[in-house]
């Protein structure tokens, strides 16, 4: 049964909102692969090393606890947008940043599945690493439009953040190493979801609240 403060939202959101919780334990999974495979040298390359030195700055696991999200879900767009959680991926920019990264488009439909794939980069923020390597001549930054870094700033508004690999937002601003542009949902209701493990061992929607 679907929680009352679910039910105004559209099915297809009610329905992102429910598989949440699975899809985060898969993207948990997956990401680990990608660390051992990274730690073991099975990546190569350019991007064996671009992952390397980004994941040495990837946030600490956090201990197993509970799992709950909360989730934006702004009305007048119909948009429905990850905001946080206890899971490390739920609230870490640099994640989010490698979730969607071309590069490692391959590998998340792999592991996650392509379904469950499409459903997460729909669910979380998009994010920027700011790698400091010329962009290709003729090439954009995908989801920017922008031929370099320093044609992103007249973007940045409030909708967009630049923050730390912990997630500190940069007051300044500024262009700097190891940075992550981050998009800002549009502001609306936020809920926090609690999941659990049902007597089959799935991961099911516990419970629902309106986040203060």
């Amino acid at each position: 049964m679907i929680p009352d403060l679910l039910e105004p939202l559209p099915r297809l959101q009610r329905e992102a909102v429910d598989s949440a919780g699975y899809r985060i334990m898969r993207w948990t999974a997956a990401r680990e692969v990608l660390q051992a495979r990274v730690v073991k040298g099975r990546i190569a390359g350019p991007l064996g090393d671009f992952l390397a030195h980004w994941l040495s700055l990837a946030p600490v696991k956090e201990a197993d606890s509970d799992l709950w999200l909360s989730f934006n879900y702004a009305q007048d767009q119909t948009e429905l947008k990850l905001a946080g959680g206890s899971a490390t991926l739920a609230h870490s920019p640099l994640e989010q940043a490698l979730l969607h990264l071309p590069a490692l488009r391959s590998f998340w439909s792999q592991e996650l599945r392509q379904q469950h794939f499409m459903a997460l980069r729909s669910l979380v923020p998009q994010a920027w690493l700011m790698d400091p390597a010329q962009v290709p001549p003729g090439a954009v930054i995908q989801g920017l439009d922008a031929v370099s870094w320093e044609q992103t700033p007249q973007l940045r508004g409030q909708e967009w953040e630049i923050q730390d690999p912990n997630g500190l937002v940069l007051a300044n601003r500024s262009l700097s190493q190891n940075s992550i542009l981050t998009s800002r949902p549009a502001s609306g209701v936020v809920l926090k979801v609690w999941y659990g493990r049902n007597d089959a061992g799935q991961v099911v929607l516990r419970s629902v609240e309106a986040a203060p």
